[in-house]
């Protein structure tokens, strides 16, 4: 091994000597800082698997989701970091948890980056789902709940939901 390296260390003159000494001063340093800059931004994430560097987690997920995430949450936390691919993810796997960041923090977790398909097939996030101010979710939930939720089209949609449960069902028996 020392053979391969030889030729680094092998100076002809002072200023060879200097500079070569100056050049692995600063490679080990920048090594040393990106470390401690990656040790510092993971410390602050809740734990989570290790990827690989390009498809992070991706290969390891399998086909049943809601399966994996499970036996993750009791690995790691009900809340835990994922990295899919250049994404960084955390999951909420535990319905406590649900309810402090979808209703008591939902501002803090409220602004986060709306993929391009779903801002395009909402015409920008006008919908109840991505919807991006609080008034107007707000004001889609009322419309929601007044017209597709009320008495009368839950009574009248009943059939309908019960024939398609009970597909569903028999589905997933087969």
């Amino acid at each position: 091994m020392t053979s391969y390296w030889s030729w680094w260390w092998e100076v002809n003159n002072e200023q060879d000597e200097l500079a070569r000494t100056i050049l692995t001063i600063s490679v080990l340093a920048l090594v040393f800082l990106w470390y401690k800059c990656m040790l510092l931004y993971t410390t602050s994430l809740p734990p989570g698997p290790y990827g690989l560097p390009v498809v992070g987690y991706l290969p390891f997920l399998g086909s049943n989701l809601h399966e994996r995430f499970t036996e993750m949450a009791h690995k790691y936390d009900p809340i835990f970091s994922l990295q899919l691919g250049r994404k960084l993810y955390v999951v909420v796997n535990s319905t406590d948890l649900v309810k402090v960041v979808a209703r008591d923090q939902d501002q803090t977790f409220a602004n986060r980056n709306t993929p391009i398909v779903a801002s395009v097939i909402t015409y920008g996030g006008s919908d109840i789902g991505f919807a991006h101010s609080k008034t107007h979710w707000r004001n889609m939930r009322k419309l929601l709940v007044s017209n597709v939720m009320s008495n009368a089209n839950l009574k009248a949609s009943q059939s309908f939901r019960t024939r398609e449960v009970r597909k569903m069902v028999n589905e997933s028996l087969c």
